[in-house]
């Protein structure tokens, strides 16, 4: 899909927005664009656990971590960065394209992908401007 296209694409509008959620960048600075709070190291997310009575029992029997810690790849570290609440879906496509040229081809699809699954996970939150 061209980014001309994206312009039809039904998340055009929308602007992700991070939930409260710890996070942290470490590692090696892959490609990246020169943009405020974009870093290109990789991030890594970390989920609290939330345990039923009968799940913390076990988990104090097990000595289960209290938290999950997701490392994201390269294309997803930036995708999560390139997320402030401020930047469209459009502009984070662009900057995805950009950086990343044919490894994110089509990128209005694999940035669609990678939002819903933040979204699915409860990271972030999807909204959508009015159109002016």
């Amino acid at each position: 899909m061209d980014l001309i296209e994206l312009e039809n694409h039904p998340l055009a509008r929308a602007v992700p927005l991070k939930m409260p959620v710890e996070f942290f960048v470490d590692g090696e600075i892959g490609p990246h664009p020169s943009l405020p709070g974009v870093s290109g190291k990789i991030v890594t997310i970390v989920i609290e656990k939330k345990f039923n009575r009968f799940e913390r029992i076990l988990a104090k029997i097990f000595k289960a971590p209290p938290e999950l810690k997701r490392v994201l790849d390269h294309k997803n570290s930036l995708l999560w960065e390139l997320i402030d609440g401020e930047r469209e879906f459009l502009i984070i496509c662009q900057q995805m394209d950009q950086t990343y040229n044919e490894d994110v081809a089509p990128v209005g699809q694999r940035v669609a992908m990678g939002l819903k699954t933040f979204e699915r996970l409860g990271l972030i939150r999807i909204y959508f401007r009015e159109e002016e």
